[in-house]
């Protein structure tokens, strides 16, 4: 028959990481960004942040996700700079790494010291072509998290897209009756540009798992937010820039 009482403080209302940080410490788990917290707290924090320049004007949460782009780009330039030089140099020894292959076919073990020898010689790192890949998806997935807590996006508009929490749908594909979102598809676009400018390595099989990717992505971002495709899509044109300006930079024979 005993009696006890609480104290409680209860925050009823949305998600927004200025109020919610506001009402008391150690708040920022509300946010429910899981495992990639560090990243989706910090694009959370720089994307209100670049938002504030522009409020006021209705395309100032498209502007934030497109400038927010931009600026992990910039960040992420030297990798990717390293990047592409490592793949262009392991593209210019394909012909002797196809000989390889064939004087060592009968004997692995002799191919992969041959390889890492020649690797060694040219002074290639086989892993530099993979490292800006590895450090986008976790910026990938903390953007998506990022943009799915995100409360401000709801019914902002930018350009032809109504709601960037929303696939920005146009119409109908005639017959079927699918949504026609066209930002995937911008999106899946400039991934395959940016893959044609990016040097080729690897046998036939790795290069086309390479070549599904844009489909993935297209699956995966076609029924999100709009904002997750208008990132990606942003960051392949940006990457495409990068890429080319690399390609043009004198390379040692």
């Amino acid at each position: 028959g005993a009696a006890q009482s609480y104290d409680l403080d209860i925050y009823m209302g949305p998600k927004q990481r200025d109020i919610v940080t506001a009402v008391a410490e150690n708040t920022d788990a509300i946010m429910n960004f899981g495992w990639f917290a560090i990243v989706a707290n910090f694009m959370s924090w720089m994307i209100n942040i670049i938002h504030d320049w522009f409020e006021g004007y209705s395309w100032a949460w498209g502007a934030a996700v497109i400038l927010l782009t931009v600026f992990i780009r910039i960040i992420i330039w030297p990798l990717h700079n390293k990047s592409t030089r490592t793949m262009k140099r392991m593209g210019k020894l394909q012909p002797i790494m196809k000989e390889l292959k064939e004087k060592h076919k009968d004997n692995p073990q002799k191919l992969n010291q041959e390889t890492m020898k020649l690797y060694k010689e040219y002074g290639v790192n086989p892993m530099g072509g993979c490292l800006p890949m590895l450090i986008q998806i976790p910026i990938f997935f903390g953007v998506f998290k990022m943009i799915t807590a995100e409360v401000s996006l709801r019914g902002q508009s930018f350009f032809w897209v109504d709601d960037l929490s929303q696939p920005d749908t146009l119409g109908q594909f005639p017959l079927v009756g699918w949504d026609f979102n066209l930002l995937p598809f911008l999106m899946v676009i400039t991934m395959v540009i940016q893959m044609r400018l990016t040097p080729q390595t690897g046998d036939k099989l790795q290069r086309r798992i390479f070549m599904l990717m844009p489909l993935m992505f297209f699956f995966f971002c076609y029924g999100y937010a709009a904002a997750l495709a208008l990132y990606w899509t942003t960051q392949n044109i940006v990457s495409i820039a990068q890429t080319w300006y690399t390609q043009r930079l004198p390379e040692p024979e």
